[in-house]
């Protein structure tokens, strides 16, 4: 029997798994600033000789939280995967949410004909979405991108996902091949809604901001919107999708908060202990999305990456987000044009 997830229409927040960066401690950054409705934790690996992360199960089993944290599991095999359910119920008893990822666009994972690699196999995605729902009691939901190469395989795709109906669906709105560049196209999730027979889909693709999300909401019809990297670059957007849908002035922050987002992040990292030699490398992971809402001319982003240590790098912040008067400038909601966080334009 297909559980509700959320009510209908609620047009649920999600943050988006990312992996190396949605831990427990990014969770609780965000989750100080403005919660979403869900948390999306990195996922598992799950293969012959799987092991449930550590770290992962911190977070999907953390009480910490004002929202609900969904589990994610990425692989191929069907058995393998059975036994993954079994073992994570056992582990997380008052985890709910368990989500099957097949659009990882990563190609060490699509390689294995895990993660988007399985929009290969639709066949497959069937029988691996049956095992789960036999193996798992609580709510079950599939992320899948668009196609693994063209927009014109997603009804099939679609099709046989929806063959044993999870309980609600993400679509992110690319191929595979696309990776995280072109533009999403966001008439592939009005068609998800159109076909689901009622089943909730949330939209994912390059929801950058308040206004954004308003727009997929009104363009597609769907339930919730899942947003990853805009999320790391501007914590507070959950609070101002909310604010837009209620008709209320949007929040803007200042770059004095984002400073203390900043210092949010490092003490986070810091307490989480693990490789403090390297706490500045990670940080600069977060910050290289951070620096495309701070200057249109990206300073603060190349002296960031110049920076070497911790203690340097919270130097270069203050510089750009405290200093001369900068505390009291706006953050920018859109990321300035003509920047990039990365040469790749991913996580």
């Amino acid at each position: 029997m297909r559980k509700t997830p959320f009510k209908i229409p609620s047009k649920a927040l999600f943050l988006a798994p990312m992996q190396d960066v949605t831990d427990l401690r990014f969770m609780q950054a965000v989750n100080a600033i403005s919660s979403p409705d869900f948390y999306c934790a990195e996922y598992f690996r799950i293969h012959e000789s799987f092991e449930l992360d550590r770290r992962t199960m911190e977070a999907v089993n953390s009480q910490v939280l004002s929202a609900p944290v969904v589990a994610q599991f990425i692989g191929g095999d069907e058995s393998d995967i059975a036994k993954a359910a079994l073992e994570l119920s056992k582990r997380a008893p008052r985890l709910l949410y368990l989500d099957l990822n097949i659009g990882c666009p990563v190609a060490k994972i699509y390689r294995k004909n895990a993660g988007g690699g399985l929009l290969r196999f639709p066949e497959k995605i069937k029988c691996i979405v049956r095992v789960l729902r036999d193996n798992w009691e609580g709510v079950l939901s599939v992320k899948m991108r668009a196609g693994f190469a063209e927009f014109s395989e997603f009804e099939h795709l679609f099709e046989s996902v929806m063959e044993t109906p999870p309980d609600y669906i993400t679509i992110h709105a690319r191929t595979v091949a696309q990776l995280y560049r072109g533009k999403p196209d966001y008439s592939i999730i009005k068609r998800g809604v159109e076909l689901s027979g009622g089943v909730p889909v949330v939209a994912n693709g390059d929801i950058s901001s308040a206004r954004k999300a308003v727009e997929v909401f009104n363009e597609t019809g769907c339930a919730g919107v899942m947003i990853g990297r805009p999320a790391v670059r501007n914590p507070w957007i959950f609070r101002q999708i909310r604010e837009f849908l209620n008709g209320e002035e949007v929040f803007n922050p200042l770059l004095s908060d984002v400073r203390a987002y900043v210092q949010n992040l490092a003490d986070n990292i810091i307490c989480g202990g693990g490789k403090i030699l390297h706490a500045d490398s990670r940080l600069k992971k977060y910050l290289n999305f951070v620096a495309l809402g701070v200057d249109p001319e990206g300073k603060f982003l190349r002296e960031m990456r110049l920076a070497r240590g911790m203690d340097s790098l919270l130097r270069v912040c203050d510089k750009h987000l405290l200093d001369n008067g900068n505390a009291e400038k706006k953050f920018s909601l859109d990321a300035y044009e003509g920047i990039c966080a990365r040469p790749n334009c991913e996580l």
